[in-house]
C-alpha cells in the first residue's frame, strides 16, 4: 500500500500538483483507522489512500485542504468528546459516527519543487537562471537565440516567448529581464497567464511608464496588481549577479510563506477572491463531487456517502449514522444553517 502511495504521490507531484499528505498517528478502538494508515488529498478534494471512512474521512477532506490553502501542517484529534485545545496547528472535532473510537491524524502540505521562467537574454536574466537552477528551481529560459551557453543549467530552453505549453502556474514565478527587448510585449504575455507571481526587472520611472501602457491595453487592474515592478528585495545590489540574489530571495519569501488559511467549510474553495480559470474549474469539480454535510460540516462523497435522505426536493447526503439521526430530529435548524 505504501509503495504504490509513493508511486502516486510522484506522479503527482511530477504533474505540479499541490497536494496533502495524511497519516493515522493514533487511534482507539472501535475504529476502522489503524496507525500507520496514509492518504493523499487533492486540492480537488479527491482521497488517494486510506484514513478511515464515515466523518473521518469527510473531515480529513477538509482540513486537508485548509492545509494546501495555509501551507501548515495540521494534526487532526476525532473522539466522542472533542475537546477545548483547537489551535492553528491543532483541531479537534467531535466523532459523530455511532460507532465511536477516536482518531488522530497528522496532515502535511506537499508541493513539487517551484518552477522559474526566466524571460530574455541580459546578464540579469543569466545570473538568476543559474542561481535559481543552484536552488532547486526548476528553470525555463525563454529569449530569441537563446541556447545553453547562456543558461547552461536550464531544464527548459526556448527561443521564443510563449506560455502556451504551461498548464499550471501555481508554483511557477516568471520574471521578465528583457532590459529593452519587447519588455512591453514580454510583461503582457507574463500577466496573461494565471501566474501570481511575474517580477520584471527596470527602475521605477520605467515601472510607472509600463503600468500605464499595461492600462492602455485594457489589463485588469487585478493582474497590473500582481506585477512586482521593481523586483527584488532592497539590498542596495549594483552587480547584475547581486540584482539576481535579490530577486531570489523575493521569491524564496514568496514560496515559503505560510499563508492563512480562508474562512469557510473548505479552505480555499471559499475564498472570495477572484480566481484564475484552473482553480473555478477546481471549484465546480468539487461542488460536482462532494456536498457539505448540514450537521457537521465536512465534504462527503455523493458517490460513496453513508446515507442519502430526500428534504424538500433537496437530496442530502451524510457521512455517517449520528449526522442523519441528529438531521431527521430538527432538519429546519441544519438547512437553515446551511443557507
Amino acid at each position: 500500500m505504501f509503495s504504490e502511495l509513493a508511486i502516486k504521490l510522484q506522479e503527482y507531484l511530477d504533474q505540479g500538483v499541490n497536494l496533502a499528505v495524511a497519516q493515522v498517528i493514533d487511534r482507539q478502538a472501535p475504529s476502522s483507522s489503524k496507525v500507520t494508515d496514509k492518504a493523499i488529498i487533492l486540492e480537488s478534494g479527491e482521497l488517494v489512500g486510506w484514513i478511515g471512512g464515515g466523518c473521518v474521512r469527510g473531515i480529513v477532506i477538509k482540513e486537508g485542504l485548509e492545509v494546501i490553502s495555509s501551507k501548515r501542517y495540521r494534526k487532526v484529534r476525532i473522539s466522542p468528546e472533542g475537546g477545548l485545545s483547537s489551535g492553528t496547528h491543532i483541531k479537534n472535532y467531535i466523532m459523530s459516527c455511532q460507532s465511536g473510537g477516536t482518531v488522530e491524524v497528522m496532515i502535511e502540505p506537499v508541493f513539487p519543487l517551484p518552477e522559474l521562467i526566466v524571460v530574455g537574454k541580459s546578464n540579469i536574466a543569466r545570473k538568476l537562471a543559474s542561481i535559481s537552477a543552484a536552488a532547486d528551481f526548476k528553470v525555463t529560459a525563454m529569449a530569441k537565440d537563446a541556447d545553453e551557453h547562456m543558461f547552461p543549467l536550464a531544464s527548459v530552453i526556448k527561443q521564443h516567448v510563449d506560455f502556451s505549453d504551461i498548464k499550471n502556474f501555481s508554483n511557477t514565478y516568471v520574471v521578465v529581464a528583457t532590459q529593452g527587448e519587447d519588455d512591453e510585449e514580454n510583461v503582457e504575455k507574463a500577466l496573461a497567464t494565471s501566474a501570481n507571481y511575474v517580477g520584471y526587472v527596470c527602475s521605477r520611472k520605467k515601472s510607472d511608464l509600463l503600468k500605464q501602457y499595461l492600462a492602455s491595453k485594457k489589463v485588469s487592474n487585478d493582474r497590473i496588481g500582481v506585477l512586482r515592478s521593481p523586483v527584488g528585495f532592497d539590498i542596495n545590489a549594483k552587480l547584475a549577479g547581486e540584482v539576481a540574489i535579490s530577486i531570489l530571495a523575493e521569491i524564496v519569501e514568496d514560496f515559503r510563506n505560510e499563508k492563512p488559511a480562508d474562512s469557510g467549510c473548505c479552505g480555499s474553495m471559499a475564498s472570495e477572491k477572484k480566481e484564475p480559470v484552473e482553480d473555478q474549474m477546481v471549484n465546480e469539480k468539487f461542488d460536482e463531487e462532494y456536498y457539505i454535510n448540514p450537521v457537521c460540516g465536512v465534504p462527503v462523497s455523493k458517490k460513496s456517502p453513508k446515507h442519502i435522505i430526500d428534504y424538500k426536493g433537496e437530496k442530502v447526503y451524510f457521512c455517517c449514522d449520528g449526522c442523519q439521526v441528529s438531521f431527521e430530529k430538527n432538519p429546519a435548524q441544519y438547512i437553515r444553517e446551511k443557507q
